[in-house]
């Protein structure tokens, strides 16, 4: 508004200047003038009510062009158009919520039985006076992650990683359809398991560890160009009928050139005790990074504690990877197993994972094994 007052100012200080000099010059320097403040005038007019409907297609995805499908689980895009029902949405059961938005369980239309897990990403919606420089860079995260996950998760397939089914873009949001996981996530696991409500043996630890390596290996090894996760815990980390792992949640997936060894990155992406030690000094975040985040994660697998127990935060170790290996260079290093799996005859297993979680947490990214060496280590585990 002070800016629009000053300009005026300037405009009537002109005119007044123009019409008290006389002369036929000024007359028509007056004309010109006057002739070229209405074009601007109508020219910023109609830019601004241009303006909005631009970023309008910008921030909401434009015009409905409905449901992407990817898979042939959903036969037609008709079976998805309960997903424009707000009041439908809303009824149903919200499994988890995240930072992007919540996820929902529901029946496929059509399918026989078949459930589906929905995540909705909400994306604000502001108009260009409402959007700040602060909000701006927030909307291009959120649309960087949104439109990560869509072209990466929608045309990969390999058994242990999760699927997307469908996209389906709303004016202020966006849905993806996923295969509902009932047995939920690594995470979930765990915490039933410390209430004492369910269990997890160690055949089923080694199994989803086995299963994560390989993803991992598909992820870094057999993708051009390459993909990092970048954000590889145990509650993005399903379990499927049979309870093979199935890695979820590309949200901070990227893509990295073959021709390039790291991706660099503005924001602090990640969870906190999964985080590589030498992102948090450059930035870069490389497929080391994921193998240090998976090495927390098979440590969790054999000791049954998560970086966030209350048994790291209180104590005198620093944190978990610390307390790992010093544990791992004891003279006694069993007693770093989970307390429910001793007695089985598994030890000696548990320890070898426990050798592979400790060389994959090395502070020096270049003496961790890459993905495929993971897989391979762990494969020679025979039960």
């Amino acid at each position: 508004m002070a800016v629009y007052l000053l300009i005026m100012s300037r405009t009537l200080n002109t005119v007044m200047g123009l019409l008290l000099i006389p002369g036929p010059d000024n007359k028509k320097k007056l004309i010109w003038w006057l002739l070229g403040s209405m074009a601007g005038t109508i020219s910023g007019f109609t830019f601004s009510r241009l303006f909005k409907p631009i970023l309008a297609a910008v921030m909401c995805g434009g015009k409905d062009k409905g449901p992407a499908i990817f898979s042939p689980l959903i036969k037609k895009k008709e079976d998805l158009a309960f997903l424009k029902n707000k009041e439908r949405i809303t009824s149903l059961e919200k499994i988890r919520e995240g930072g992007l938005g919540e996820v929902y369980k529901a029946e496929l239309p059509g399918s026989n039985g078949k459930m589906i897990s929905i995540k909705k990403i909400i994306q604000p919606h502001m108009s260009a006076a409402e959007l700040t420089r602060q909000d701006s860079k927030t909307l291009n995260k959120k649309m960087r992650q949104i439109r990560s996950e869509i072209n990466i998760v929608g045309h990969i397939r390999h058994p242990n990683l999760l699927p997307l089914l469908a996209h389906v873009p709303r004016p202020d949001c966006h849905y993806l359809v996923y295969e509902f996981m009932k047995n939920g996530s690594l995470q979930d696991r765990f915490g039933n398991v410390k209430q004492g409500t369910q269990e997890l043996d160690w055949l089923a630890r080694v199994k989803i560890a086995q299963g994560v390596a390989s993803g991992l290996e598909y992820l870094h090894m057999n993708q051009n160009p390459r993909i990092i996760h970048r954000d590889l815990t145990p509650a993005n980390i399903l379990l499927d009928d049979d309870m093979e792992a199935r890695i979820a949640d590309f949200g901070l997936a990227k893509a990295m050139p073959d021709a390039h060894t790291h991706m660099t990155s503005s924001n602090i992406v990640g969870t906190v005790g999964y985080i590589a030690p030498e992102y948090h000094q450059t930035l870069k975040f490389t497929d080391k990074c994921d193998i240090y985040s998976f090495g927390v994660v098979l440590a969790v697998l054999v000791t049954g504690k998560l970086p966030s127990d209350e048994f790291f935060q209180n104590g005198n170790e620093i944190g978990f990877v610390k307390w790992l290996r010093s544990v791992t260079n004891s003279e006694n290093p069993r007693q770093a197993i989970d307390s429910k799996l001793i007695g089985n005859g598994f030890e000696e297993q548990m320890l070898l994972v426990l050798k592979v979680a400790y060389f994959c947490t090395l502070d020096n990214p270049k003496e961790r094994p890459n993905s495929k060496d993971v897989r391979c280590m762990l494969s020679q585990i025979k039960h």
